[in-house]
C-alpha cells in the first residue's frame, strides 16, 4: 500500500502541468520578457511556446507593430530596421520586386528622408536609382522657377542660388573688395579675393595668366543684361546661359569669371589654362560650377569659365564626389548646422 501511494505521488508530480511563466522560463526567456508574453493573445503565445523567438519580441515591441501584417514583417525582417520595416509594411510600400532598390536607396550617401515618396514616385522615369535622387534631390523633376524659395543667406559661402533660390533684390555682400589690376577687375569678397590671389599666383607660375573679367553685379546690372541678352535670343534660349535678376551667383559676390588675356570667355575651354583650372580649382576652394554634362541639373550650359567659391574642403569634396553644388547643397548643407 505505501508503495503504491508513493508511485502515485510521482506520477502525480511527473503529469503536474507547468505554468506558461515556468514553460517560457525553461525555454530561455528573461523576467522581462515573460511579463510581456503574458500579455498577449493566445495565438501568438503559442509561437512563442516552440521556441526562444527574439525577433518576434524585437517587432511586436516596437512603435506601429501591427498583428495583421506579422507575415510580412517576418518576410523582409533583417532587410530594415524595425521600425522602417514596419513603416515600409504598413504603408505597402516593400514587395518582392523593390526590396533591393530600397535597401540600396536607405544605403546612399544621398538618401534624404523627406524626398523618399518622390524617390518611389519617379523612380520608373528615370534610368536609375542614383540618377532619380539626383534629379528630386535638386528639384529639378519640377519645372524651371516654377518653385522658387528665398534662398537661406545664413550658410555664407555655402549659400545657394539657383532657377529655385533666389536673393532679395537688395541684397549685397558687406565685405566686398575691388580687385586689383595685376588679378583682373570687378569686386567681389574679400576671402574670395584672398582664394583667387593665391590661384592666380600659382598659375602664373606655370604660364597661365587667369583674371576675373566678371565678379559681383548687382540685382539691377543683372536684370539690364538678361534683359539685353532677351533682346537678341528667346527667353528660353536665354535661361540657359544668362540667369535672371535675383538667381544669379554673381550677386553673391561669391562666383567669378574667369579667362586669360587675349581669349574671350566662350574660348577659354580652348586654352591649356582650362583643364588645369578644372582639376586644380578645388585646392583653393573653387569649382567650375556649371559643368559639361550636367546640364540637366544645373539649368545652364557649361561655361569652362564660371568659377565658385565654396571652400576647400566643399570643393574637394564635390569634385571626389563628381557632382554639382546643386547637389552637395541639397545632401550635405541645406538641412545641416
Amino acid at each position: 500500500m505505501k508503495i503504491i501511494f508513493i508511485l502515485l505521488l510521482l506520477l502525480t508530480s511527473c503529469t503536474k502541468q507547468l505554468t506558461l511563466a515556468e514553460r517560457l522560463q525553461e525555454l530561455g526567456y528573461s523576467q522581462t520578457d515573460i511579463e510581456y508574453i503574458e500579455t498577449l493573445d493566445e495565438s501568438k503565445i503559442d509561437m512563442f511556446l516552440q521556441e526562444h523567438n527574439e525577433t518576434l519580441l524585437e517587432l511586436m515591441r516596437t512603435d506601429n507593430y501591427q498583428e495583421e501584417n506579422l507575415d510580412k514583417y517576418l518576410k523582409y525582417y533583417g532587410e530594415f530596421s524595425n521600425e522602417k520595416l514596419i513603416e515600409l509594411v504598413n504603408n505597402d510600400k516593400v514587395n518582392d520586386s523593390n526590396v533591393n532598390i530600397l535597401k540600396q536607396m536607405y544605403a546612399s550617401d544621398y538618401y534624404i528622408a523627406k524626398n523618399e515618396d518622390l524617390y518611389l514616385k519617379y523612380l520608373p522615369k528615370y534610368e536609375s536609382l542614383r540618377k532619380t535622387m539626383e534629379i528630386v534631390n535638386t528639384k529639378r523633376y519640377k519645372e524651371l522657377f516654377s518653385d522658387i524659395v528665398p534662398n537661406d543667406i545664413s550658410k555664407d559661402y555655402l549659400m545657394l542660388v539657383n532657377k529655385y533660390y533666389q536673393l532679395p533684390s537688395n541684397y549685397e555682400p558687406a565685405d566686398l573688395v575691388y580687385v586689383d589690376s595685376e588679378y583682373g577687375r570687378g569686386q567681389t569678397r574679400q576671402l574670395v579675393y584672398e582664394a583667387f590671389k593665391k590661384l592666380h599666383d600659382d598659375a602664373l607660375e606655370l604660364g597661365y595668366n587667369i583674371i576675373v573679367v566678371s565678379a559681383y553685379r548687382s540685382y539691377d546690372y543683372q536684370e539690364g543684361l538678361y534683359q539685353m541678352y532677351c533682346e537678341s535670343d528667346p527667353v528660353e534660349v536665354v535661361d540657359t546661359y544668362c540667369a535672371r535678376p535675383g538667381l544669379s551667383e554673381h550677386q553673391t559676390g561669391l562666383c567669378l569669371d574667369v579667362s586669360i588675356p587675349g581669349y574671350s570667355i566662350d574660348d577659354f575651354y580652348k586654352c591649356g589654362a582650362a583643364p588645369w583650372l578644372e582639376e586644380n580649382a578645388p585646392n583653393y576652394g573653387f569649382i567650375i560650377r556649371f559643368p559639361a554634362n550636367k546640364e540637366d541639373i544645373t539649368g545652364y550650359q557649361w561655361e569652362s569659365w564660371h568659377i565658385r567659391y565654396l571652400g576647400v574642403q566643399a570643393a574637394k569634396e564635390i569634385q571626389e564626389r563628381d557632382i554639382t553644388f546643386d547637389e552637395y547643397y541639397a545632401c550635405f548643407v541645406e538641412d545641416y548646422e
